[in-house]
């Protein structure tokens, strides 16, 4: 059990690092008026991950405003820490189910509001 809690750790770890880095991202073209696809990095916990996913920034907003979701490449998905609420063109939306949701309650115990 050790071992996977230290996996959900890093996993959680690089998920968060990557969530940031497209915020900031999705308000830049927000401040911009972009509405075309940029390259949002992919959310998975693969700490080798450095793919993008082509996602236009109101779609990032809208699956950012859910607490427990995140964009990743399809295959990317971890079945036994989340499951695929979403399959669009290129990429998926997953939601964090069971240790990984409690991980972000206890990282974050309060949701950020986005405006």
């Amino acid at each position: 059990m050790i071992g996977a809690m230290n996996f959900a750790d890093r996993a959680a770890r690089n998920e968060e690092v990557f969530r940031d880095i497209n915020e900031r991202i999705e308000q830049g073209a927000e401040l911009h008026g972009v509405e075309a696809p940029l390259s949002f990095h992919c959310e998975c916990g693969q700490a080798s991950c450095v793919a993008t996913i082509d996602v236009p920034p109101a779609e990032y907003e809208r699956v950012v405003n859910e607490r427990y979701h995140f964009v990743l490449i399809p295959g990317h998905e971890q079945p036994g820490i989340e499951r695929i609420v979403d399959d669009r063109s290129g990429y998926i939306v997953v939601e964090k189910i069971g240790e990984a949701r409690d991980q972000i309650d206890r990282d974050h115990p309060q949701q950020r509001h986005r405006h």
